[in-house]
């Protein structure tokens, strides 16, 4: 069974080799529709060599294992058998073309083809890895709570000298001026032997702080330098005692287009903006260019968001005491409450899933783009202290959501990757919403398991009666499924298929 196994992993998927050669298919025709070579009937002309280069592609797929299935491999190995096997067939075509020069065939046509068809790879192998490395959201992160401890007091405490004071006060003005030392006094202890104030990026030089030799560590280096951002919050929960506190200081995203942009938002400070969004915002969150941007920038000068970098701080088993903008920079009070989550995940991806209950009761991965910045799932309480709710029952202000997760929202365009679940079976075009273990706990138990006995939807009998209340939503809920049992289920969509259309075209019905 073991050879058996092995032996299928190193062939060739099949499914892989029809998709590309349908997806080249449609590369050829737009690209000889784009050159059409002086010729009258280029199509015609075309094909046959179009169809010789294809198996010219093919094999060298097959030879550089590019077929292989992705889930056995990362996505390094991937790319690079893609690029080797595209590279040596490109250069096999060109060499044809050339050696068979009476035919007049175009060059400019092969090589477009060809780099139109590997962009179109690395785009499909991103979107797929995109959807296997999804991160699973948790509806409510618990962090696991510190263990009994005995003699954690820190040693030795006592005022510092008046040079020493001299010396933390002088290298705090150089940094932030009276503005910062006024909150640092207003928020710890400064000048004690317990404070230790720093300035790196690198987590090496807290690995040499003594364990509970400080209850307070001062950092006065951007967290958009540092690399490893979790394993640094991890090390400096390590060496601080229980309530032990850390502050820290980062530039947020906000922050940073205001900077970049100006009081004068001239083109060219778009410009500016526009390139380092992509470079500093984009790069290092997207599967095929972040190990490029750690390569090249070494991770350092990151653009982040507020919300990630507090979520980061709760991951870490901190809270957020208190906060301030000093200067274009954003400063925090971090007390420690817990121990850090130690498992370190991509945490960045567009796509996330959702654990949710199935037909049958079985649990399924649901997909959905990512709305909400990176770690914003560690804020829920942080959330819920700050901010009151609406009616809905959602937070106000939430400023864990996007700009654009806003506006996917509003249209129900978080939802689109939910197709990938109905590709595999284990959802519908129409059907009752696919709810949490938690939310589905709520529900009458014969609802619940009339649920189960149907496949759930991305669009729910929700909108076409409109319920106000989570009573009045199980009633239109049962209503669709009673239904779906009395009448079929394919007429029972096809109905509300119209109406859920109807409402969201012309009544505006919306998403919050």
């Amino acid at each position: 069974m073991k050879k058996s196994a092995e032996f299928r992993f190193n062939n060739p998927l099949i499914s892989y080799v029809i998709v590309n050669l349908v997806v080249n298919l449609a590369i050829f025709y737009f690209v000889v529709g784009l050159f059409p070579m002086a010729n009258q009937s280029p199509f015609s002309k075309y094909t046959l060599p179009f169809l010789g280069y294809q198996f010219i592609w093919l094999f060298f797929g097959v030879a550089f294992k590019k077929y292989l299935d992705f889930r056995k491999r990362t996505i390094g190995e991937v790319v690079k058998s893609c690029l080797k096997a595209d590279f040596f067939a490109l250069t096999t075509g060109m060499v044809l073309v050339i050696g068979f020069s009476q035919y007049n065939f175009s060059l400019l046509a092969l090589i477009s083809l060809s780099l139109f068809c590997v962009v179109l790879e690395l785009f499909f192998i991103s979107v797929f890895y995109t959807f296997l490395e999804a991160e699973e959201v948790i509806t409510s992160p618990q962090l696991s709570d510190l263990p009994p401890t005995v003699n954690l007091a820190v040693r030795d405490v006592h005022p510092v000298d008046s040079e020493v004071k001299k010396i933390m006060t002088d290298y705090i003005f150089q940094h932030q001026g009276v503005a910062l030392l006024n909150f640092l006094n207003k928020n710890v202890t400064l000048f004690l032997s317990s404070t230790l104030i720093v300035n790196t990026s690198h987590r090496f030089n807290i690995e040499k702080v003594s364990t509970m030799r400080y209850s307070t560590i001062i950092n006065l280096q951007q967290i958009n330098n540092i690399r490893e951002i979790n394993t640094f919050f991890a090390m400096v929960n390590d060496r601080l005692p229980p309530e032990g506190i850390f502050v820290g200081c980062f530039e947020s995203k906000d922050q940073r287009k205001k900077r970049i942009l100006g009081t004068r938002k001239t083109i060219w400070r778009r410009i500016l903006y526009v390139n380092d969004f992509f470079i500093r915002r984009v790069m290092p969150k997207m599967h095929l260019t972040r190990e490029v941007f750690f390569w090249i920038s070494n991770g350092k000068d990151r653009a982040l968001s507020k919300a990630e970098v507090f979520g980061r701080i709760y991951y870490s088993g901190f809270e957020v005491v208190n906060q301030a903008e000093i200067n274009g920079y954003s400063y925090f009070v971090a007390r420690k409450i817990k121990e850090p989550i130690r498992a370190e995940e991509f945490n960045h991806g567009a796509i996330i899933n959702l654990r949710r209950v199935g037909k049958g009761g079985k649990l399924i991965k649901v997909y959905k783009f990512r709305t909400m910045h990176p770690y914003s799932a560690y804020l829920q309480a942080y959330i819920y202290d700050k901010n009151n709710l609406d009616k809905g029952g959602k937070f106000k202000r939430d400023f864990r959501i996007t700009t654009i997760g806003r506006f996917l929202r509003r249209f129900w365009l978080d939802e689109l990757p939910m197709f990938a679940n109905i590709l595999k079976g284990n959802m519908k075009l129409v059907g009752v919403r696919p709810l949490s273990k938690q939310y589905f706990s709520l529900y009458s138990v014969d609802l619940q398991e009339q649920r189960i006995r149907h496949k759930p939807g991305l669009l729910p009998p929700f909108y076409a009666d409109m319920p106000k209340t989570l009573k009045d939503i199980q009633i239109s809920e049962k209503r669709y499924l009673d239904a779906c049992e009395k009448k079929g289920t394919f007429v029972t969509d096809f109905r509300y298929l119209f109406v859920i259309t109807f409402n969201i075209l012309f009544k505006k019905a919306r998403s919050n």
